[in-house]
């Protein structure tokens, strides 16, 4: 998981996936309404069903505006930009909580095209760096039982875990004690 920073206004990353591509990260910005918008419409109808529990064709303005605004402590972003369009989006990652909790919602979604190539895995272990970096000691979930990546993804962070049922959805808790490297 090899992974370079360059030191601009705001953090830039590589995350290096197992096929060798070299994958900008950075932390969500206003600006990305358009491009959230865009990633949104890339995405099959299953991915958005699995992700937002039901069809959801246009991203809002302000669902896009709410996604791209984040306080950087309580609600936090990255989003994964396509090597060769980098204005363009490929996945997002993020948490959030309430003010003063130890637990955050997380929620993750990968572009089709970029699925089961490594991406949100990475990802999310950027994601729970940062997470525990900011006083967050759980990450959890409602996870459809049919979204069988998002579940193995939670499972294969190697971290405690706990599940339980909620109608067709899964509960699923991770602690973020430290992570061996």
């Amino acid at each position: 998981m090899a992974s370079q920073t360059n030191n601009e206004h705001e953090e830039r990353e590589i995350i290096t996936l197992p096929e060798g591509v070299d994958v900008p990260v950075r932390t969500i910005r206003p600006g990305d309404v358009p491009a959230l918008q865009r990633f949104h419409s890339r995405l099959s109808d299953q991915t958005i069903y699995l992700r937002f529990f039901g069809p959801i064709r246009e991203l809002s303005e302000g669902k896009a505006q709410y996604f791209a605004h984040i306080d950087g402590i309580d609600h936090f972003a990255l989003v994964a930009l396509d090597p060769n369009e980098p204005e363009e989006i490929i996945a997002l990652v993020r948490y959030d909580r309430e003010p003063g909790e130890e637990r955050a919602e997380y929620a993750a979604i990968v572009e089709d095209s970029w699925q089961e190539r490594g991406l949100g895995m990475r990802l999310t272990h950027k994601l729970i760096d940062e997470a525990r970096n900011r006083g967050v000691q759980f990450l959890y979930g409602l996870v459809k039982r049919e979204n069988k990546r998002m579940l193995n993804l939670l499972r294969d962070l190697d971290l405690p875990e706990q599940e339980h049922r909620e109608d067709s959805a899964k509960y699923v808790q991770v602690a973020l004690g430290s992570r061996g490297s």
